[in-house]
């Protein structure tokens, strides 16, 4: 029998990927005073309103539970302040305009993780990773 070949093992090189990509945002994030996680969170939380908590989670593809304790240190910080949505559906967030301040002193640090990520990659390879990555969160 021919053995399996684990070189090409989909979830071992994407946790190996993720791992990589990770540390390099987390590197420049932390020069705003963030991890690339609570970029995330604050980015979602700025694209949206009345959002609930189980409904940010769903879009950001994060278990509820590291979801509230990620806005929970957020709203401590005072970059966020949470409400309940006007429905009575559950909580809902908004940046403060301390938490608004900091993601836009953050963004260029994004678009730097952004480009040299494209140049790692290649501007057509870069797009097609993105491509494939979308496909992949949909399984």
């Amino acid at each position: 029998m021919e053995e399996d070949d684990f070189t090409l093992c989909v979830l071992n090189n994407a946790r190996k990927a993720a791992r990589a990509v990770s540390r390099h945002y987390d590197r420049l994030a932390r020069q705003a005073g963030m991890t690339a996680g609570q970029f995330s969170v604050l980015v979602a939380i700025r694209q949206t309103t009345e959002e609930t908590t189980g409904e940010l989670a769903d879009r950001l593809s994060m278990d509820r539970t590291t979801l509230v304790r990620n806005v929970a240190l957020l709203e401590r910080k005072g970059l966020v302040a949470s409400s309940m949505s006007s429905e009575s559906r559950g909580k809902c967030y908004r940046l403060t305009d301390k938490g608004r301040t900091l993601l836009e002193d953050a963004l260029p640090l994004w678009r730097k993780a952004q480009g040299d990520v494209m140049s790692h990659l290649g501007e057509a390879d870069f797009l097609r990773t993105i491509s494939a990555l979308k496909k992949l969160s949909d399984l």
